[in-house]
């Protein structure tokens, strides 16, 4: 999963420049560069220090917020819900994407979700055209344009397995 628009940027920055910071330090290990300030000589173990540290927030920013393969979260009563999960997305479809991820996250407690493309049937399209994607259990709507985990997490805890049926 990508990181949030906003801080792609900033990730940028404090990457780059945390990489900045470290060249320089290697450059000054063997010559001493005309135009840098005497606490830039006086400093230089800080210097690493405070450019390691950039280079690792930025690289948390801009690659590490994929969401983990397994969840910590569990249901208080462990058990497959539902029978059906379908999927109905769109070509080239983010959120179908990022939909279809975090249903394969809560397999353990839902049925691997059949993908249907809309524009597959006319009667699809017509129905789900600007709300997709949406995901279908046992033939209920319980979502549209973004599945919400919380909500899923609710809805997951708040029905019964099938096998205590």
């Amino acid at each position: 999963m990508e990181p949030p628009d906003r801080l792609v940027p900033f990730g940028r920055v404090l990457f780059g420049a945390g990489i900045v910071l470290i060249v320089l330090r290697g450059l000054t290990l063997t010559t001493r560069m005309p135009g840098l300030p005497s606490f830039w000589y006086a400093n230089q173990p800080l210097w690493l220090i405070i450019g390691s540290g950039m280079v690792a927030f930025g690289w948390r920013l801009l690659w590490g917020q994929s969401k983990p393969e397994t969840l910590s979260w569990k249901p208080t009563v462990p058990g497959r819900r539902f029978h059906t999960t379908i999927l109905y997305v769109g070509q080239g479809c983010h959120l179908c994407e990022e939909a279809a991820e975090i249903l394969d996250l809560y397999l353990r407690w839902l049925p691997k979700a059949e993908t249907i493309d809309i524009q597959s049937e006319p009667k699809l399209t017509e129905r789900f055209c600007t709300c997709i994607p949406v995901v279908e259990f046992d033939g209920k709507v319980r979502f549209r344009g973004r599945i919400n985990e919380t909500l899923l997490r609710r809805l997951i805890d708040g029905t019964p397995p099938l096998d205590s049926n």
